[in-house]
């Protein structure tokens, strides 16, 4: 018996505490009757998770609270609501049906009208996270339309935030650079929102307060860089802000205007432009520096003798490295970077040819051919020891380049045509072995002694030859003998 007892204590036990285990959430509740409302006042809401995907929903002892006077409303319990998450996060719940609203039992509260209605038609609608609620419920009976509204819909969002200089230009004339946050959230369906909050123009101690600029559901697309790129061409309504210390916000005061946004991001850096035209102002916002990081890629690397002819006078040759990116979609990027002149001691920087989206076609000889033809900037190099770089002051430049190449070899010619001048540069020598074999020193499509030999006669003159560095350390020695007999080895 005292068994049977204890099982049956438990099971109330556990009975209790699930019945009483629910998530209270406390609220401003503002109730509306024909269009006059009461001032807010803290309620308590208890939500229990049923653990099947449903809740219910008990806002108990519902009270019209007028100054002192109490109006005793009863007990909305709602029952077996599904919840759906949302693409802001939240978990929404709905409900459109009758209702019987039960008596309360709270003190000081002497009758309850909500039992005596009967069943009434409500309509709920809410969202929900851990931490805060927000409800609406419209009732409708006789000659009453009845809101309620628990709770205010301002959740927070977590969001990226960029800190990056806002620099705006009105009409010509441009505002010191000032550091300004910007929230862009992820909406988890490809889109994103951007928000620029509290909007100042700050000249010296003066703040002219702008307002919110908050844009929905733009579409990011992945460029060629590996950023995110967004736009938005229309118009808006500037809210708003809230900041301290502005007196007043005039965005609010322009109704809708026509915006015209631009920017790129990724993870730790975002870039935007912003036109916005109102009557007798351009105003020109720049958000942050084009100034992106490029992405970290990996290439292959040829090292190759650079000769550069100069109206007929050539330099000595000089080992250049060269980069060659596969794209992955039958295109490389070809990168000569911080490409220099040097004449003994002196060096004159010319900059950095980077030639994009390059098919290469498989010749007759096995080998991947690539060109170009037309027009390109040349950029600053960086090299250590070089004070300037001419190819940026040059433009754009007519450039003919034609190329081949296999694993282990690159052989161009770059044709630059500039005024009163004639370059031609040759990286790299023509000289393939007709096998394409690692190794095959002497090109008689095989690997053996003789190879090694070779490497051996290379050393003992000390000449530097791009086919016998096999291990690529930018020389030839006994390491690279080693290599030959140990791809005689493995064959």
């Amino acid at each position: 018996m005292k068994k049977f007892l204890l099982t049956i204590f438990c099971a109330l036990t556990a009975f209790c505490a699930m019945a009483q285990n629910g998530k209270v959430y406390t609220e401003p509740l503002v109730v509306t009757i024909n269009g006059a409302s009461t001032e807010p006042q803290q309620t308590a809401v208890t939500v229990y998770d049923n653990g099947d995907g449903t809740i219910d929903f008990e806002l108990k002892n519902f009270v019209l609270a007028a100054g002192e006077e109490k109006l005793g409303v009863g007990n909305i319990f709602l029952k077996k609501l599904a919840t759906e998450e949302g693409e802001d996060g939240l978990q929404h719940f709905s409900y459109d049906g009758p209702l019987a609203i039960t008596a309360g039992d709270a003190e000081g509260v002497d009758m309850w009208i909500g039992p005596q209605l009967n069943e009434i038609p409500l309509k709920l609608v809410g969202k929900m996270n851990d931490n805060k609620l927000f409800v609406t419920i419209d009732i409708t009976i006789p000659d009453q339309v009845i809101y309620v509204q628990l709770g205010t819909d301002d959740f927070p969002r977590e969001g990226n935030i960029y800190t990056e200089p806002l620099v705006v230009t009105i009409n010509v004339a441009s505002t010191e650079p000032q550091q300004t946050a910007v929230t862009v959230y992820d909406n988890g369906d490809g889109t994103i929102d951007f928000e620029l909050k509290n909007f100042v123009l700050a000249v010296g101690e003066e703040k002219l307060g702008v307002g919110n600029i908050f844009l929905k559901k733009l579409t990011p697309v992945e460029g060629e860089d590996g950023l995110q790129h967004i736009s938005y061409d229309g118009p808006l309504a500037i809210t708003a802000g809230d900041a301290e210390g502005v007196d007043m916000w005039i965005g609010p005061e322009l109704g809708e205007i026509p915006l015209k946004l631009v920017g790129k991001m990724n993870d730790n850096k975002l870039f935007v432009t912003i036109d916005i035209t109102i009557p007798n102002q351009v105003i020109y916002v720049q958000l942050g520096t084009d100034d992106f990081p490029q992405p970290q890629r990996e290439g292959k690397v040829y090292t190759e003798p650079l000769v550069v002819t100069v109206n007929g006078l050539s330099t000595e040759p000089q080992q250049t490295a060269v980069t060659v990116y596969d794209n992955g979609d039958g295109t490389i990027d070809f990168e000569l970077k911080n490409f220099v002149l040097a004449v003994g001691e002196e060096k004159l920087g010319v900059g950095n040819i980077f030639l994009k989206k390059l098919t290469p076609v498989e010749g007759e000889d096995g080998l991947q051919h690539i060109s170009y033809d037309g027009p390109l900037a040349i950029t600053a190099g960086d090299a250590e020891g070089v004070d300037m770089w001419i190819g940026p002051e040059l433009g754009e430049i007519p450039l003919k380049l034609v190329g081949k190449m296999n694993d282990d070899k690159l052989f161009v010619t770059i044709d630059i045509n500039i005024p009163n001048q004639v370059i031609y540069v040759q990286l790299g020598t023509d000289d393939f072995s007709t096998s394409g074999k690692v190794g095959d020193l002497n090109g008689d499509g095989k690997i053996d002694i003789a190879d090694a030999v070779t490497v051996l006669n290379i050393m003992a003159v000390g000449e530097y030859k791009a086919d016998a560095d096999l291990n690529h350390d930018q020389k030839v020695d006994i390491a690279d003998f080693v290599t030959v007999l140990n791809i005689m080895a493995a064959q």
